[in-house]
């Protein structure tokens, strides 16, 4: 699902409106559209814009996994040496 309000910027002097005669005005251009929005019907745009969850093939999310297990597997090892180290300190 693309989006046009990802390219809105955030900079008041770049909505100065396009010059454009009627019978070139298309809604399917952006700069056509934002020239005829308030300020706050764009920032109220770009405020519902939501693009959702991605959907990821199997490996992807096999690999992510992984990932999310090696660094809980490392946050463990890290903590039990930082343990030995401490109490052989003493």
């Amino acid at each position: 699902m693309d989006s046009h309000y990802a390219d809105v910027p955030e900079n008041q002097s770049a909505l100065a409106p396009v010059d454009l005669k009627p019978e070139q005005l298309s809604l399917q251009d952006p700069r056509a559209v934002l020239s005829l929005l308030e300020a706050d019907q764009v920032v109220a745009a770009k405020r519902r814009t939501h693009f959702g969850r991605k959907n990821l093939s199997i490996a992807t999310k096999a690999l992510l996994w992984g990932l999310r297990v090696y660094v809980v597997a490392m946050v463990v090892i890290v903590l039990i040496s930082v343990y030995q180290a401490f109490h052989a300190a003493h």
